[in-house]
């Protein structure tokens, strides 16, 4: 044997480690681990133990009635159910949940209503679909009776709403199929969304909009304001919009995988959608961050006078699609004020940034937007200020290169907003 070949084989023997850590280059990497999609197989339990079954002669869904719930509730319960899915294929084109064979004893969606039940208004998929040519399920709904009928609609809106949302993509994030839940309810009802879930989404602005599980249900609910934004911006009667976020990032996993694959996902979808708007998805991602902002309730933000002028605010913990604020008070400005912002941000993280003028009634006059910040630095300056009230200063962050739920995350960013006479 050769020296060369026998010194190789020798150390591949004492260093069998350094021998496996060598791949081909040919090999397939493993689906990363944190994954958005659910679980497989999907997790929902169906409850026990109802006292009775009202079935819809006119539409697909039936109401187990457990126990404590009168027949006057649980009749109304059926009769919000069926306006519910009505309005839902009239008004927006959505599908109905899927059959879901005789796990309820019907093919129809079952809803399953508690006396008292927390949380209320939520769907559970219990089952993959393999009727269709990408990741689907099956759910069922749990909802509270309560003492308030209004609340009560809205629960059954809610959880109708996301289970159309499994029965179209099964791997879409919880966070992402509340806030769409949301979204498409209050469609479906013509009521706003609820405010204590837009307050719960609006006292966390440096927290991702849909790719954090841990967000309470109220605020991944809440997050439905910042499709509202995306779609008075570009969306139709009918809803196209919301429908091709819901329904073009399929994909069906192979199977013996652990998690649903979720690629595309919505990121993805909502950068070619935007592709040729005015910079784009980064655009986008500002348009949102800006509506929010001056949303009522705003998000929390420090406030100062001129007189306090120059001053300044450290945000930290700001997660991609996470925005800090700064307002600035011009009450007590001079004539001919002008007013300069520096921004001095994380330079793993990428930023967009926008100075907005606002009139002494909340309504956006203009504003300056920047470009894509990959440096961690942004300026500006604004003067002609008769006739603005305030000054709010917006950062949202976007993230990393990939900008990619389903990839390693990245940690979260801080942002330092300085604003100074000129």
């Amino acid at each position: 044997m050769p020296l060369s070949r026998y010194v190789l084989s020798l150390s591949l023997a004492l260093c069998p480690s350094a021998a496996a850590a060598q791949q081909s280059p040919r090999a397939i990497p493993t689906w990363p681990e944190r994954a958005w999609g659910q679980a497989i197989p999907p997790d929902g339990v169906r409850p026990t133990g109802e006292l009775g079954v009202l079935r819809s002669w006119r539409a697909p869904v039936d109401v187990h009635v457990m126990p404590g719930v009168d027949a006057a509730t649980a009749a109304a319960s059926l009769s919000d159910a069926e306006a519910v899915m009505d309005s839902l294929e009239q008004r927006t084109g959505i599908a109905l949940p899927l059959p879901d064979g005789d796990r309820g004893g019907t093919p129809s969606f079952d809803l399953y209503l508690y006396a008292r039940r927390s949380p209320s208004g939520r769907a559970l998929p219990d089952a993959l679909s393999y009727a269709g040519p990408w990741d689907r399920a099956t759910a069922f709904a749990v909802v509270e009776a309560g003492a308030d009928p209004a609340a009560r609609r809205r629960a059954v809106a809610q959880s109708i709403a996301e289970g159309c949302v499994y029965g179209a993509k099964a791997d879409h994030p919880i966070g992402f199929v509340r806030a769409m839940g949301a979204m498409l309810a209050r469609r479906a009802t013509g009521e706003a969304l609820d405010p204590d879930d837009v307050r719960a989404f609006q006292s966390e602005p440096s927290r991702a909009w849909w790719s954090d599980d841990a967000r309470s249900p109220a605020a991944q609910r809440g997050a439905a304001v910042v499709l509202d934004a995306m779609s008075s911006r570009w969306d139709d009667e009918r809803g196209t919009f919301l429908r091709g976020l819901l329904e073009a990032p399929v994909q069906r996993t192979p199977p013996g995988w652990p998690r649903l694959w979720n690629e595309p996902d919505v990121m993805e979808v909502l950068r070619r959608v935007t592709r040729d708007e005015p910079r784009g998805f980064w655009g986008a991602l500002l348009t949102a961050a800006s509506a929010r902002a001056v949303l009522d309730p705003a998000p929390p933000a420090r406030t100062v006078q001129w007189s306090e002028l120059p001053s300044w605010t450290l945000v930290t913990g700001v997660a991609p699609t996470g925005q800090a604020s700064m307002v600035l008070d011009l009450g007590d400005a001079p004539l001919r004020a002008a007013v300069g912002v520096w921004v001095h941000a994380s330079p793993y993280h990428r930023w967009m940034a926008s100075l907005l003028r606002l009139d002494r009634d909340g309504r956006v006059l203009g504003s300056v937007d920047s470009e894509l910040i990959s440096t961690g630095e942004w300026s500006a300056q604004v003067d002609a200020l008769e006739g603005v009230a305030k000054l709010v200063l917006v950062v949202v962050s976007a993230g990393d290169e990939q900008m990619d739920p389903d990839g390693e995350p990245i940690r979260d960013g801080w942002v330092a907003m300085n604003v100074g006479r000129i």
